[in-house]
């Protein structure tokens, strides 16, 4: 039997989540329905820079905040998450800030701002919580950094070897060679080219990371894209092992042509690299409500549960794989990709029957 919870006197129940509120680590601030700072916690004065006494003589607009985005842009009081919230009635999250404290120290920050209601459900004020990502930030900022330079780096000696490498076989091809010493010149090329690839999945991931991916978005229709697609792309994935379910009526996506040929790369490399060759690789895609839902079927080796929920984060591989190459980036700009566009990427496996692979894009004209 299970024992009773013990239900303690309102007044130490009050003073137990006061202890909690004083004690955590993020900041946390209430403000009243005209946006007046009714209450801060030590954290948030830390966060801020600023004692809680001239916290709670400020509103949410006190021309003392010195907010701005993470470019650099002056944030207006009218795009603040607690006006937002205030205006709205609706909450914002995961909003991230910079704000100038007043020894002039920059700190970015995670904010969460979200209503408040009374006991008759009307609106009462807001609870906003933030974090100081500034560690975190930076941190993934080094990160961009490095994979730009190494893939730079890379890049001018590979090519080097690569131009090499070509001007010998074509020498021995001139020359009359053939044999063992061809093969190995064609597995110098080989082993360039698969470097270039893992060199651009990293460029491609700081770059996504970064915003700085614009999409040039166009009306497309699926069964003439992805038949054009698959006549370009025999290297990767044998055409006999195709089957395309495509109906013919579908609406069309509205999707950068570009961005989506990787992502349709990206996943048909996969299913073909972890599934028997004779096995067959099956291209289906139907409407749901506003988006076009496609999907990828393999008759693989399948994924376990907990790799399933890995599967599409920076640099994971699946375990005991004996086909697993490249750096573990392929999924993940998959994944961006489609979020980019405005859609959600998720897999199903089973073990020893395989896997489908499902992307969703907004159909063209689509209203939500």
């Amino acid at each position: 039997m299970c024992p009773k919870e013990k239900t303690l006197p309102e007044g130490a129940r009050l003073a137990k989540f006061e202890r909690i509120l004083e004690t955590a680590t993020d900041g946390i601030v209430t403000l009243d329905k005209e946006g007046r700072y009714t209450y801060a916690n030590p954290a948030a004065e830390s966060i801020l820079g600023v004692p809680r006494g001239q916290i709670l003589q400020r509103t949410f607009d006190h021309a003392a905040w010195k907010l701005s985005t993470l470019k650099g842009e002056r944030l207006p009081n009218d795009e603040t998450p607690f006006k937002r919230v205030l205006q709205e009635n609706k909450g914002v999250y995961g909003l991230k800030l910079i704000i100038e404290r007043p020894d002039g120290e920059r700190v970015i920050i995670s904010t969460n701002a979200a209503p408040l209601f009374d006991a008759a459900g009307h609106f009462d004020g807001v609870v906003g919580v933030f974090t100081d990502v500034t560690e975190q930030h930076e941190l993934q900022e080094r990160n961009k950094t490095f994979h730009h330079t190494v893939a730079h780096d890379l890049r001018i000696p590979l090519t080097v070897i690569q131009g090499h490498a070509e001007m010998l076989k074509d020498a021995l091809r001139e020359g009359g060679v053939r044999g063992t010493i061809l093969q190995n010149v064609d597995g110098i090329l080989e082993g360039t080219e698969k470097m270039e690839r893992m060199i651009q999945d990293l460029v491609d991931t700081a770059r996504i990371e970064g915003g700085q991916v614009h999409l040039e978005k166009e009306s497309i229709n699926l069964e003439t894209f992805v038949w054009s697609l698959l006549q370009r792309s025999q290297e990767i994935i044998d055409m006999n092992r195709l089957i395309t379910q495509i109906p013919q009526n579908l609406p069309s996506v509205s999707a950068d042509p570009g961005r989506l040929e990787r992502i349709f790369l990206n996943l048909l490399s996969n299913s073909a690299k972890f599934s028997p060759p004779e096995s067959k690789v099956i291209i289906q895609a139907r409407k749901v409500g506003g988006e076009i839902i496609i999907s990828i079927t393999d008759h693989g080796m399948g994924i376990t549960p907990e790799d399933c929920s890995r599967l599409f984060k920076r640099f994971f591989q699946v375990r005991d794989s004996q086909a697993s190459s490249g750096v573990g980036l392929g999924l993940y700009i998959a994944k961006l990709l489609v979020e980019t566009h405005g859609g959600h990427i998720w897999v199903e496996s089973k073990l020893g029957e395989g896997s489908t692979f499902y992307f969703s894009l907004p159909a063209e004209n689509s209203t939500f």
